[in-house]
């Protein structure tokens, strides 16, 4: 697979994609492109890479005792490298992919930071390289959690 935003490649040997996302691909946009050409609805992955800037959440105190929940939206800068990135592909409710992705980053002042990314607001600045572990016989689907109303994954063995 090699087009203008994303180049990507399977291993048999060991069922990994690795590959890359081009200048101004969306990291959420491009990842799920590579797993719909490649047929892939759950796995892993991890990546890295530089971003125009990177747009993220991170955890805070709840305004109850004991609870937590997410900052508001939270965007640096500068233009960023991705030092970790890891996530989970999955679907939501209605059957359509998603992804769960955390990552680290260090922008044009050397500040670090990070939490979890948000879709349609990670641009590609040079380039992001990837690799993505599929899971064949795993169901990852997106649910509101009961405790903390935020949708989280849950994990099933797929029916056959």
């Amino acid at each position: 697979m090699d087009n203008p935003r994303l180049q990507a490649v399977y291993d048999r040997r060991t069922e990994r994609i690795v590959g890359r996302l081009k200048k101004d691909t969306d990291l959420f946009t491009g990842l799920k492109e590579v797993c719909q050409y490649f047929g892939i609805s759950a796995g892993q992955f991890q990546c890295l890479g530089s971003l125009k800037y990177a747009t993220f959440v991170q955890v805070s105190k709840g305004d109850r005792p004991n609870t937590i929940k997410y900052s508001p939206k939270v965007q640096t800068t500068s233009e960023v490298e991705i030092i970790s990135g890891v996530g989970f592909i999955g679907e939501d409710e209605h059957g359509e992919l998603d992804i769960h992705f955390h990552g680290t980053v260090v922008d044009c002042n050397k500040k670090i930071d990070g939490g979890h990314f948000l879709e349609g607001e990670n641009f590609t600045a040079i380039t992001v390289e990837f690799i993505i572990l599929p899971l064949k016989d795993v169901q990852l689907t997106r649910k509101n959690d009961a405790m903390f109303h935020v949708p989280v994954f849950t994990f099933s063995t797929k029916e056959a």
